[in-house]
Formats: structure tokens, C-alpha cells, sequence
């Protein structure tokens, strides 16, 4: 399977279901946008990929350096894409994106409600410090680097954006973004989750650590999941090789300081499920933990949920 865009055209169920042009531009608008921009669709015959026996429709309108899959509804793409990259032989930079989710995961095993029309992408990375010229300590930096990417692609749409430590990105202090980094089996896959059409309402929050939701469309931004996607699989790319060949890890932290959200506010930092605490955001750490300060004492976190305390939502 050379680089490309292609619609899988055949189930693999229950992990993910086939798609075909016609299907996915029936799914929502701006799939249909998508599947006009990137025509003609070519279709492959069965069986002519002998790895793995996939019938595919491939993308005649457009060029890439990695493959960009898309399947139907799926379980969930970072579940999905561990199959691909055994059965399709993927390579790093690779990845692909589910039309719907049914079992998409957050932080702390949250659900990510996924409707037609926004960004479900599982992207497979490389082992950031084998990249030619990268130092160590990247390793620990793969949610964060992905954070700034999928910020830069948001902005070049013209969103304003922060970073909620450790993996949402918000606007207007509501989340646009979530990320899910997983090394599992010597794989690195970096989920990104993007509301692009839509965002669940508040009572669809059945966390009261999940913080209010918006949709670029609900911003006035109208874009389509590939616009994104193609954004950060070429220049997203680019840019993850130019930080982690030119900077230090704790450089890039320095540089990230800027985006993060709610410095030198309240808030609740939930530790556990069980266990809540107000503190202060002081800033990032080198190694790219939280710098908090709680009952006039600092200290770094390396996991947990963080909200302003007035507005976790109930």
C-alpha cells in the first residue's frame, strides 16, 4: 500500500466497519465536502493487497508522504489501528480515522461521545528519540508535542487555543481537543479526538470533571475532518522533527508555557477518582509535569484532571 488516502472497503468487525465515497459523503457535510475534494476515488480489487486482503478506495486527488486510512463507524481507532499496523504493514506517521466511534476513551477511561463530522484520527509515531538528530527525554513529551501540533493546525483555521495540561486543548476555556497517548506492543499511537461540527451539550456530562464543550463550528469555523488531518499529517509532521531535532526537551516546555491554561489561578486537581484538592498552576516543569502549588507548598504532578475550581460542572 504506497502513501495515500483510502476508504476501507472491507469490515473488520467488530473493530471497524467498511466505507465507500458514496457512503461517507451520505455521514455528514463535511465528509461530503472531503470526498469531492479528494476525488477520484480509484477502487481496489479484493485480494490485490496479498498482506492483507483488504479492499480499499484510494484517494486520486491528493499527495502524501504516509498513509491516511478511513474507515466506517469503529469500536475505537487506537484499537483499530494496532490491527492495521500488523495486517496493512503501516509505518510510523501513518494513521487512521474513524467516521464514528462507538468505544472512543479519554483520560481516566472517560467516553468520548463521537459523532459524524468531527476529527477521530489514530496517528502511529515513531519512537520519537530514533528520529534522526533527537536527544533524550522526548519519550515523555509525546502528549505534549502532540498538543502543540494539533493547537498549530487549530490556529492556522484561525482558533485561539490553550492547553489544558495534561492532553485537552480548550477554547474560551471550553475543551475543543483530547489526546490519548499509548505505548503498547513497542507501538506509539496518539489518539486526538477534535469537535469540529459538533461538541456534546453539558448534560451529556456525566463527569463533573469534564469541562463544557465547543465545536469550531460553533465558533464560526467551518472545516472538515481531512482539512485538519492533511494539516497535521505533512505539517505536523515537519514540525515534530524540527523541535525534537532543535530543541532540548525542557525547551520545548519553556516554549509551551505560553499556551497553558488557567497559570497562577484556582483550581480543583483531582488525583484520583477519590480524591480532589484546590491548588495554584505555577507553570510546566522541565520534564513536562505540573507545577502546583497546594496549601502553600509546590510540587509536580504527573497525572490527574485539572478544572477552575468554580466550574466544575455537576
Amino acid at each position: 500500500m504506497k502513501p495515500g488516502i483510502y476508504l476501507l472497503g472491507s469490515d473488520r468487525k467488530p473493530l471497524f466497519e467498511a466505507i465507500d465515497p458514496d457512503g461517507l459523503a451520505r455521514t455528514h457535510p463535511a465528509w461530503e465536502k472531503d470526498v469531492k475534494r479528494l476525488s477520484p476515488w480509484i477502487e481496489t480489487e479484493r485480494g490485490s493487497d496479498h498482506a492483507s486482503g483488504f479492499s480499499a478506495w484510494h484517494s486520486g486527488g491528493s499527495q502524501l508522504q504516509s498513509k491516511v486510512l478511513i474507515c466506517g463507524r469503529c469500536a475505537s481507532t487506537m484499537d483499530a489501528i494496532r490491527h492495521l499496523i500488523g495486517a496493512c504493514g503501516l509505518s510510523p506517521w501513518d494513521g487512521l480515522i474513524g467516521v464514528q466511534q462507538q468505544k472512543g476513551r479519554g483520560q481516566m477511561a472517560r467516553t468520548w461521545i463521537s459523532p459524524p463530522g468531527n476529527l477521530y484520527v489514530s496517528w502511529y509515531w515513531p519512537d520519537l528519540e530514533s528520529i534522526d538528530g533527537a536527544g533524550p527525554g522526548w519519550r515523555a513529551m509525546a502528549s505534549l508535542l502532540a498538543g502543540q501540533v494539533a493547537a498549530e493546525a487549530l490556529e492556522s483555521f484561525g482558533a485561539d487555543v490553550r492547553i489544558k495540561w495534561p492532553n485537552d486543548l480548550l477554547v474560551n476555556d471550553c475543551k475543543i481537543c483530547g489526546i490519548l497517548v499509548e505505548h503498547r506492543a513497542g507501538h506509539l499511537i496518539v489518539g486526538i479526538g477534535i469537535n469540529l461540527a459538533t461538541a456534546p451539550p453539558n448534560d451529556r456530562l456525566t463527569d463533573a470533571f469534564a469541562i463544557p464543550a465547543v465545536s469550531l463550528s460553533q465558533l464560526g469555523i467551518e472545516v472538515s475532518p481531512m482539512e485538519v488531518m492533511l494539516h497535521m499529517a505533512e505539517t505536523g509532521r515537519s514540525r515534530i522533527r524540527q523541535l525534537v531535532k532543535t530543541l532540548e526537551p525542557e525547551e520545548f516546555v519553556m516554549q509551551l508555557q505560553k499556551r497553558l491554561a488557567w497559570v497562577e489561578q484556582p483550581v480543583t486537581i483531582r488525583r484520583s477518582h477519590q480524591e480532589a484538592v484546590l491548588g495554584e498552576i505555577r507553570g510546566l516543569a522541565a520534564d513536562g509535569g505540573l507545577i502546583v502549588r497546594i496549601n502553600k507548598k509546590s510540587s509536580v504532578i504527573y497525572t490527574g484532571s485539572i478544572l477552575p475550581k468554580e466550574n466544575i460542572h455537576i
